[in-house]
């Protein structure tokens, strides 16, 4: 009867130890697989970062051909009124006119370069989490280890106690 007590005991403490041990094994293999979604989404937000910059670019070409036509409008206008255009109104009003569309090409960058930083930022972000999810599972890992050494540990103890 005592060897089949000390073989429950020594049964139960090598499936706890087993079960401690494969819960840190797999642990560590979900934060692995969960880094290389991490890292997808940061390739996926660095793609984004290149699309806003390439966009931009498209936008500030179609915007300058856009003052372009404006002013050029504007010019045939006082043409065909018959207005000199080289001094006074009508000079100032296509310079406030370049001037403005220059400080709406600005923003218009701007806007960009914040929405890729951000982006490229979101990466990083990614990144950084995929790996201290790693190193946090293999610190739980570790812990389990420990755990089911404790477990065997004081199922030999009550295996000698018997």
């Amino acid at each position: 009867m005592e060897a089949a007590i000390i073989g429950a005991v020594v049964g139960s403490s090598v499936m706890g130890a087993s079960a401690s041990y494969n819960e840190g094994k797999q642990a560590e293999a979900t934060a692995k697989y969960n880094k290389t979604l991490y890292d997808r989404d940061a390739v996926l937000a660095e793609q984004q970062a290149a699309t806003v910059q390439e966009k931009v670019k498209f936008d500030l070409s179609n915007f300058r051909q856009q003052i372009a036509t404006i002013q050029s409008s504007v010019t045939q206008g006082y043409a065909m009124r018959g207005v000199q255009i080289s001094e006074g109104t009508p000079i100032k009003v296509l310079e406030k006119n370049f001037k403005d569309a220059k400080d709406d090409e600005y923003i218009i960058q701007y806007n960009a370069d914040v929405e890729s930083a951000n982006l490229r930022n979101q990466a990083d972000q990614s990144r950084y989490q995929g790996v201290a999810d790693v190193q946090m599972a293999k610190y739980t890992k570790l812990g389990k280890k420990y755990e089911a050494f404790g477990t065997l540990l004081g199922g030999a103890a009550k295996a000698m106690s018997v």
